[in-house]
């Protein structure tokens, strides 16, 4: 599997790089296609996929491009640098109100395991207010879980505390060990180190009253109405890599380690038990999960009725179902 690191300047560049070639039959030369990922761990389906051989299967060469944000790969999707991305529904959502080609297919999960960890000093809420926390970039996904974080302390995010871009979770994760940050966001992978020196929990997002799907598999309507094939074999090795997750965690593991450079095994161990629970067989676009973002973006700004009222204009079930209505993904796990 390949990675490269894109940062704004290599994303501007990135149709030039990264385009699908003429789409050949299963079995010819294999498509090439790309898909944009952070490190957030709830991409760990479609890294699993080309590692499995999973992609090539189904007649792709997938490059999988790391993106600092999920705003950043939203755009990335409406420019047309990648056909398929990972992206929390946030930045989706709020492209397509804002009149952007971008659409939900799946998403792994319906939550997160996500923690407002702050550092030994900050005993409780008060304690935060005036100092800075961080998310990758605003507008993403971790800072939605930061609003919200902050927003279940009594906190206001946008005058309590000051919110630093500062990109990767493992680069939050370091602002906090050098007292750059006081209190960030953390999924399990990032905050599972802190947790181990005892740092303090203020909030757990990771239950089922936080019902915000991560890291989503995202494309364009144009693309995927012009395109049905791809999108089905795309959807089927995607489909097959979850249950790779669920039922071999040995070759799992190995994955983990070589994508995150993870050298701590328990970490290594711990990642994968957890995001092998929360996937899903057959990963619909939650209601719930659009709901929660749209009432969060109501608070900040009107969201026109027509959204609010037909959670289809930010998602397409079409081809997960025809997969289901098939008895494709009842096969897959017999």
């Amino acid at each position: 599997m390949k990675l490269r690191w894109f940062g704004t300047t290599w994303i501007l560049i990135a149709p030039l790089a990264c385009v699908m070639s003429a789409g050949p039959a299963i079995g010819q030369e294999p498509t090439r296609i790309c898909y944009g990922v952070t490190g957030s761990v709830a991409h760990l389906p479609v890294v699993v996929a080309n590692e499995a051989g999973l992609f090539r299967k189904y007649g792709f060469d997938v490059e999988v491009i790391h993106i600092r944000g999920g705003a950043l790969i939203t755009m990335t999707i409406m420019s047309g640098s990648v056909q398929f991305s990972g992206a929390g529904p946030e930045s989706v959502i709020s492209a397509r109100i804002e009149g952007g080609d971008v659409v939900l297919l799946a998403c792994p999960a319906d939550t997160d395991t996500v923690y407002l960890v702050a550092r030994p000093e900050i005993r409780s809420s008060a304690d935060l207010k005036g100092k800075a926390a961080a998310v990758t970039r605003l507008g993403s996904t971790t800072h939605f879980y930061l609003r919200t974080a902050l927003r279940h302390l009594g906190l206001d995010p946008e005058k309590d505390m000051t919110i630093l871009q500062l990109g990767a979770g493992a680069e939050i994760a370091s602002a906090m060990l050098g007292s750059r940050v006081m209190a960030s966001a953390l999924t399990f992978h990032n905050a599972f180190p802190l947790m181990q020196m005892g740092w303090p929990i203020l909030v757990d997002l990771s239950g089922a009253e936080f019902p915000y799907p991560p890291s989503c598999v995202a494309s364009n309507r144009a693309f995927v109405k012009n395109n049905p094939s791809v999108v089905e074999r795309f959807l089927k090795a995607y489909l097959e890599a979850i249950r790779v997750i669920k039922k071999d965690s040995a070759f799992t593991e190995r994955v983990f380690t070589k994508w995150q450079r993870e050298t701590d095994a328990l970490a290594v161990k711990k990642n994968v038990e957890v995001y092998a629970r929360l996937f899903k067989p057959v990963p619909w676009v939650p209601d719930k999960g659009l709901d929660l973002v749209l009432k969060e973006l109501a608070r900040r700004r009107p969201v026109p009725k027509e959204f609010l009222d037909n959670r289809d204009q930010f998602r397409d079930h079409g081809p997960l179902e025809k997969l289901v209505r098939a008895g494709w993904i009842d096969q897959l796990y017999k």
